[in-house]
C-alpha cells in the first residue's frame, strides 16, 4: 500500500485520529473483511486498515426486513388459504399482480401494499374498537362527534393493546385449542408485523436515528428467525460495536459521526431523509442505465468516461422539464387517491 521509503509512522501520525467510514450492502462488507484479515501481518495500524468501518446501509435493511413479510405472510401457500389472509388483501388491490406478489414483488411492490393495508387495517382496528366501547356505528359518527387530542391518544393506546400482539398472546395460546382463535391471532402478528416496519420506515424518513436503532434492535430477532442470519449478524455487531466495543473516548466521537452520516438529506426538506446506500444505488442507476450507453456504446470506459456528469444531466434534464412544463415525465408523482379501495377492502 505505501512506498518502501515511506515512514508511515511519522507522515500518518495525523491520520490516526480519524475513520474513513464504508456505506454498502452484504457484499462491500465481506470484500471489505477480506481485505482486513489479509493484512493482518502489517506492522502499522492504517496499512492494517483498521481505521476502515463498515457501516450496513439503512436501505438495504429495509428491503430485508420487506423481504421478512412477504416470506412470513405471503410465500408460503399455507399462509394464503386463510379469508383474511394478506393474499387476500393484495387480490383486492392488485388483482391483476396476484402471480407478481406470490412469486417476486420487489421491495417497491411490497413496501406500497405494506403501507396500503396497514392503513387499512388500523382504520378497521378503531371502526371496531369505537363500535364496542363508545356506540358509534362507523368511524364517521366518531369524527362527528369531534373528539379532543387526549381521548383520541387514550384509544389509540387501548387500540395498540387490543388489537397488537404482546403478551397476550402468549396468554392466549395456554388455553385449551379449542378456544383457539387463529384469524385472530394472526392478524395480531400481521399488525405487530405492519406497525414495525412502518416505525422503522418513519424512523429513517424522520432523520431519527437514535429511534432507527431502536427499531433494528425489534428486528434482529425477526431476521433471524426467517433465515437472514448475516443481517442479523451486521446488525448485532454494528450495535454491539458501537456501544461496547470502541474505546470510551473514540466511542463518544466515533458514534457521533456514525448518527450524522448514517442519513442525509440532500435536499433539506422534512420527512426527506435518506439512507446513504440509497443514494448509491440513484448514482449507480444514472451511471450504469439511464446515461450507460446504448447497445455497443455500453461498455466499461464508457461508464467511467461519463460519471463525473452524472449531476450535470440530471440537472440539464430537469432543466428542460421545467421549462418547457413536461411536468409528466418526472418520476416524482402525486400519490393515488385510496378511499374507495380502502372502503372496498373494509366491507
Amino acid at each position: 500500500m505505501l512506498e518502501d521509503n515511506y515512514d508511515s509512522d511519522v507522515d500518518l501520525l495525523g491520520a490516526s485520529e480519524y475513520v474513513i467510514l464504508i456505506h454498502g450492502d452484504l457484499g462491500t462488507s465481506k470484500q471489505l473483511q477480506a481485505a482486513q484479515l489479509c493484512h493482518l501481518i502489517e506492522s502499522t495500524a492504517w496499512n492494517r486498515l483498521q481505521h476502515v468501518v463498515f457501516i450496513l446501509g439503512l436501505f438495504h435493511l429495509k428491503m430485508a426486513c420487506a423481504n421478512v413479510l412477504w416470506h412470513s405472510f405471503i410465500q408460503l401457500s399455507a399462509a394464503c388459504e386463510d379469508e383474511t389472509s394478506l393474499m387476500c388483501d393484495v387480490a383486492q388491490l392488485h388483482p391483476k399482480e396476484t402471480r407478481i406478489y406470490s412469486t417476486k414483488p420487489g421491495f417497491h411492490r411490497m413496501h406500497q401494499l405494506i403501507g396500503h393495508v396497514s392503513i387499512c387495517h388500523c382504520l378497521d382496528c378503531w371502526r371496531v374498537h369505537t363500535e364496542t366501547t363508545r356506540g358509534f356505528s362507523n368511524l364517521k359518527e366518531f369524527a362527528l362527534s369531534k373528539p379532543i387530542l387526549d381521548d383520541l391518544k387514550k384509544m389509540a393506546d387501548e387500540v395498540a393493546c387490543a388489537y397488537v400482539a404482546r403478551n397476550k398472546l402468549q396468554q392466549m395460546w395456554r388455553e385449551q385449542q379449542n378456544k383457539w382463535d387463529l384469524q385472530f391471532e394472526n392478524m395480531l402478528l400481521l399488525n405487530k408485523y405492519f406497525l414495525l416496519y412502518k416505525e422503522l420506515s418513519y424512523s429513517m424518513n424522520h432523520g431519527d436515528i437514535g429511534h432507527t436503532e431502536t427499531c433494528i434492535m425489534s428486528w434482529i430477532p425477526i431476521l433471524k428467525a426467517t433465515g437472514k442470519h448475516k443481517y442479523t449478524t451486521h446488525m448485532t455487531n454494528f450495535l454491539f460495536n458501537m456501544h461496547c466495543v470502541y474505546p470510551l473516548g473514540l466511542r463518544l466521537v466515533l458514534r457521533h459521526a456514525i448518527h450524522y452520516h448514517i442519513l442525509i438529506n440532500p435536499t433539506g426538506q422534512p420527512m426527506k431523509w435518506w439512507a446513504v446506500d440509497w443514494c448509491i444505488e440513484l448514482n449507480n442507476l444514472f451511471t450504469k442505465v439511464s446515461n450507460g450507453g446504448k447497445g455497443s456504446n455500453q461498455s466499461v470506459e464508457w461508464i467511467i468516461m461519463e460519471s463525473p456528469l452524472i449531476q450535470v444531466y440530471h440537472n440539464l434534464q430537469a432543466s428542460v422539464q421545467q421549462n418547457f412544463g413536461h411536468m409528466h415525465l418526472v418520476t416524482n408523482h402525486t400519490p393515488p387517491d385510496m378511499r374507495k379501495t380502502y372502503v372496498k377492502i373494509q366491507e
